[in-house]
């Protein structure tokens, strides 16, 4: 991979911060990458260098000493000015600080056959630690009502973001969530200046970006230019006419007729995947092996198992997993899945009988499974299960998108023989 010509807008891309050893690269002009998977589950807390980036334009290089956000909000009382207040970063650093190590996803899984978009696999999520102070507080420091019983909520509103910079399909990057969402404090929705105890870098949004957890990555707005508080959600292109689940007969030609009959995904869904063995990886048969991957979920619902299958599905067997606990936000296994190659320790694993079931859950687990004896056909499959009763479907359904394919994640690795024949 070389940098582009300095003869374009993408002259000014940060490579020296990309690392491209850890990456599958999708796209470079603008840049996508997805993460490795073997790289993708070495650490609980996925570091900077492996995180995935998505990108829909040229990466914005903004001075933090003069940059800003509006924030605006509309009334829909005629009578009610808009109130605009403008906020640097210094402003924002300021208010109340928290921290949230959440799970940014891209919009789902493995596509099954072309779609419209960056054709991704399983390598698009990443588990950060995000520090900044709450949308919440902005909005409130703007003029909003702190208390959500006051007549101002009794309709339903919307929240805005729009970033810096030029996107492919729009003038530029913006999309919005419900105002009650953002506003209740307990969803930790954040103006983000951190990633891992350090300044975002500017492939993730520098020098302040929304962190939603729960939601998905799509409404991560980076670069923020205004922030804004309407009556309806964004009439950006992300919004109305991207990141949507279309039925299976949407396709190029008819998809104008089925985008406004749709709502724009907000929710991540339950997902799992396998991350070793990896696409390149041999496993000796008869000897053991320890399958790793990931799972998550949205809306601050728990991932409560993960279960593995060897036979296609006909009986499956739980995996141990390696989790946070909210009650302390830290993991029980910081760096990785805790246990050794050949399965023999297992430090750190939960069975969950040590979780808070009844908090909000914003990170991803990891998890392994101990494979005693591989078979010469062998065959892995993978699904997870969350707090609200959902699992994934055995099958996947096309979507003109390609979003939120969460369908049983399987892999055939190749085996090689043993000299030893199997007793």
């Amino acid at each position: 991979m070389t940098p582009p010509s300095a003869q374009n807008i993408y002259a000014d891309e940060p490579w020296n911060d990309r690392h491209l050893s850890n990456y599958v690269v999708r796209a470079e002009k603008p840049f996508n990458a997805e993460v490795k998977l073997d790289k993708l589950i070495e650490h609980f807390v996925t570091p900077t260098e492996r995180h995935f980036r998505r990108n829909h334009g040229p990466i914005p290089n903004l001075d933090p000493e003069t940059w800003s956000v509006t924030v605006e909000i509309n009334s829909l009382a005629s009578s009610a000015p808009q109130r605009t207040k403008v906020f640097r970063l210094s402003d924002i650093q300021r208010l109340q600080q928290f921290e949230v190590v959440a799970v940014l996803e891209r919009d789902g899984l493995k596509a099954i056959k072309p779609v419209n978009g960056v054709i991704w696999g399983a390598g698009t999520a990443s588990n950060a630690q995000w520090g900044g102070c709450r949308l919440r507080d902005v909005l409130v420091a703007a003029g909003m009502p702190s208390n959500l019983c006051d007549p101002f909520y009794e309709t339903p509103r919307h929240v805005e973001f729009a970033g810096h910079g030029e996107a492919s399909d729009d003038v530029h990057y913006a999309t919005s969530i419900p105002l009650e969402w953002a506003m209740n404090p307990l969803n930790m929705v954040l103006v983000a200046t951190e990633m891992n105890g350090h300044q975002l870098l500017r492939d993730h949004g520098f020098p302040a970006r929304i962190v939603a957890p729960g939601i998905i990555g799509a409404r991560w707005v980076k670069w923020l230019n205004y922030i804004r508080v309407q009556d309806r959600e964004s009439n950006c292109f992300y919004q109305k006419r991207d990141y949507k689940i279309l039925p299976p007969m949407a396709n190029s030609s008819n998809c104008e007729q089925f985008w406004p009959r749709f709502p724009a995904l907000m929710e991540l869904n339950i997902q799992s995947a396998i991350c070793r063995p990896s696409a390149d990886e041999r496993l000796q048969a008869w000897k053991p092996y320890v399958v790793r991957g990931y799972a998550l979920s949205g809306g601050g619902r728990a991932v409560d198992r993960v279960e593995i299958s060897l036979d296609d599905g006909v009986t499956w067997d739980l995996a141990k997993m390696y989790c946070m606990n909210p009650k302390n936000s830290s993991s029980n296994s910081s760096t990785s899945t805790g246990a050794s190659e050949d399965g023999s320790e297992d430090d750190g694993s939960s069975d969950g009988s040590d979780r808070d079931w009844t908090a909000r859950h914003w990170g991803w687990v990891l998890w392994s499974f101990r494979i005693s004896s591989v078979p010469p056909d062998c065959s892995i499959a993978c699904r997870a299960w969350d707090s609200g009763g959902n699992t994934q479907p055995a099958a996947a359904v096309w979507n003109y998108r390609g979003v939120m394919n969460n369908s049983v994640f399987r892999v055939h690795p190749q085996v090689t023989a043993s000299l030893k024949s199997h007793m």
